[in-house]
């Protein structure tokens, strides 16, 4: 496998990002408890910022899979893929004037 495929394959995607953060919100909209501490943070109760936080903490129980250019399939727990997509995820945090 070559190393640009390897190297994407330790981080998640922006795509994959949006679709994590955007199945958890729906989870927390319908009432799902928070895997997060809400009372440390100082922001409105956003179902969306919530779920962004609980990724860029890393702790969604939550599995992605992919299919690798040779036909294989990848799945992977979301917590192994966050820390190499962390930088982004912060910087989307504060880009929204929140400080993880």
């Amino acid at each position: 496998m070559s190393k640009v495929i390897e190297a994407v394959l330790r981080r998640l995607t922006k795509y994959e990002i949006a679709r994590i953060v955007g199945a958890r919100a729906l989870q927390l909209s319908f009432g799902a408890p928070p895997l997060i501490d809400l009372s440390k943070l100082n922001i409105k109760k956003d179902p969306v910022i919530i779920a962004l936080i609980e990724l860029y903490e890393g702790v969604l129980p939550i599995t992605t899979c992919r299919v690798l250019p040779s036909g294989r399939r990848e799945c992977k727990p979301v917590g192994e893929l966050v820390p190499e997509s962390r930088e982004f995820i912060r910087r989307t945090l504060e880009s929204w004037g929140i400080h993880p």
